[in-house]
């Protein structure tokens, strides 16, 4: 399997949607990224009655509704944008009652979550979700994730949880996401929290028999614990990284 642009290195830029000129690259989505987003753009632009909507409206669309929310910061990650670029995109798409913004901590960024209009818009059958402030940071960890392999890897394709949990088996574990890269599959788990070496050993001995690698991104506590696991040879396709510096995702 070639390896994955997966560590904690620089991170490039985000690839696949521009400011002012729709999708990048010549108006096309960067392949696995958005080609799927861009081809729901194409079918469901016209779901929208009254509204005029923009590619790069129906990435965000489509990519808030894989994703279940996302915060300000990260959209201008997503979109190439400033924070007044992506301030006038949500201020449209909320008027026109595409997305909804909460305000949960003081200082932080705005959470931005598509309605039921934008869910149909973008033509995702997802369920509205309503930010719960025990999972944000759980959120906003995965989204950070996604962003930074996105950045690195960009030929390679994402699998939402919510996608995964489509065709989830009884008792099976769900991943926080699937990387799809020539043929292989890769289970990506953001943990935050120290869970009992038993519980982990479990998690790693189903995720290895069903994936052809399993990647770790963590925060120093679990980080060290995740990597004496990796250390005893008992799992030889588990990697573990450190999460993305948050300042960094943009650079």
């Amino acid at each position: 399997m070639s390896p994955l642009r997966l560590g904690h290195s620089r991170t490039l830029p985000a690839r696949g949607v521009a400011c002012g000129r729709g999708i990048a690259d010549g108006d096309r989505v960067v392949a696995g990224w958005g080609s799927h987003l861009e081809r729901r753009a194409r079918a469901s632009r016209r779901s929208a009655p009254g509204v005029l909507l923009h590619p790069r409206d129906m990435v965000l669309l489509g990519w808030l509704a894989e994703q279940y929310a996302a915060r300000t910061d990260q959209l201008e990650v997503l979109l190439g944008c400033g924070p007044r670029s992506v301030q006038r995109i949500l201020a449209r798409l909320r008027d026109a009652g595409l997305v909804s913004t909460y305000r949960v901590l003081v200082g932080e960024p705005a959470w931005v979550t598509p309605t039921r209009a934008g869910l149909r818009a973008c033509g995702s059958q997802y369920r509205v979700w309503q930010p719960k402030l025990g999972v944000l940071l759980h959120t906003a960890a995965v989204n950070d994730v996604r962003l930074h392999i996105q950045a690195r890897s960009p030929e390679a394709e994402w699998v939402s949880e919510r996608a995964l949990a489509r065709d989830r088996r009884e008792g099976e574990h769900l991943p926080d996401g699937v990387v799809v890269t020539e043929g292989q599959r890769v289970a990506v788990e953001v943990e935050l929290t120290v869970k009992s070496e038993r519980r982990v050993n479990v998690i790693l001995d189903e995720l290895a028999g069903r994936f052809d690698m399993v990647l770790y991104y963590c925060p120093p506590a679990t980080y060290r614990q995740l990597s004496a696991l990796k250390e005893s040879g008992r799992w030889p396709t588990l990697g573990v990284r450190e999460l993305p510096a948050r300042g960094a995702l943009g650079e």
